[in-house]
């Protein structure tokens, strides 16, 4: 005789991206497993594996291809509240050195907000050609194109990266678009700029939306009052 199954609740989510409405359902204890396993790993690679094979499950997605880093941080910690609950319990250290004290820190799911949602996407490098990107943000397909191996050079990541993101390239005349253009022409282009132009291409991808909390904190050893400040899921895990 087959044994009982309970029902699982479903619940709206929406995409910070697209402001697209999914569905979503609690993850039950077998993923919970997986996600506890990873987290004790302190493995980046396993914990990141771990949330994303999670993520498709409970919202019952192919594939995350197309979403955004954002996305991904804000959908996990939806699934989170729902599953776990809205509080997660932290360790924060004194950030005077010479104090050395740690102290509990309870969030509360719903004060996580996105920062940099209404981030301008098109860039002006150059005011007098009108020279200037429109971008994307990075994609789990796009991070999943570098080449991260041990031999593999920062910058040349970083560029990698960037030409991946690029959507379209303008000037007073034109826009170019960047899939027809060709990678070559793109990295071609991006070491034509400037140290100032390029810097400008770095600070979109510094500054990406992402989750974001802040509170001020006063140590419990020695009473000094410390801004806690955690950006991206990663940090939600220590």
């Amino acid at each position: 005789m087959a044994l009982p199954r309970l029902n699982t609740p479903k619940y709206k989510v929406k995409l910070p991206s697209t402001g697209k409405e999914i569905s979503m359902r609690p993850f039950l204890v077998k993923e919970e497993k997986i996600l506890m396993i990873a987290l004790e790993s302190q493995d980046v690679e396993q914990i990141s594996e771990a949330v994303k094979n999670i993520i498709m499950s409970c919202y019952g997605l192919d594939d995350l291809s197309e979403l955004t880093g954002f996305d991904i941080e804000y959908l996990f910690l939806q699934l989170r509240a729902k599953s776990v609950g809205e509080i997660i319990s932290l360790q924060t250290k004194c950030q005077d050195e010479k104090c050395g004290g740690v102290t509990p820190l309870e969030i509360n799911i719903d004060d996580i907000e996105i920062i940099n949602k209404e981030q301008e996407r098109t860039l002006l490098l150059d005011d007098d050609s009108g020279v200037g990107v429109t971008l994307n943000y990075p994609s789990l397909e796009s991070i999943a194109k570098l080449d991260l191996s041990e031999e593999s050079k920062v910058i040349d990541v970083i560029m990698s990266l960037i030409v991946e993101c690029i959507d379209t390239i303008f000037d007073n005349d034109n826009v170019y678009d960047a899939q027809s253009e060709g990678k070559d022409e793109i990295l071609a282009f991006l070491e034509s700029l400037s140290s100032e132009q390029f810097g400008k291409v770095q600070r979109f991808f510094q500054e990406a939306p992402a989750v974001y909390y802040k509170q001020d904190v006063s140590c419990v050893k020695c009473n000094n009052e410390n801004t806690i400040e955690l950006r991206g899921l990663n940090n939600f895990f220590t």
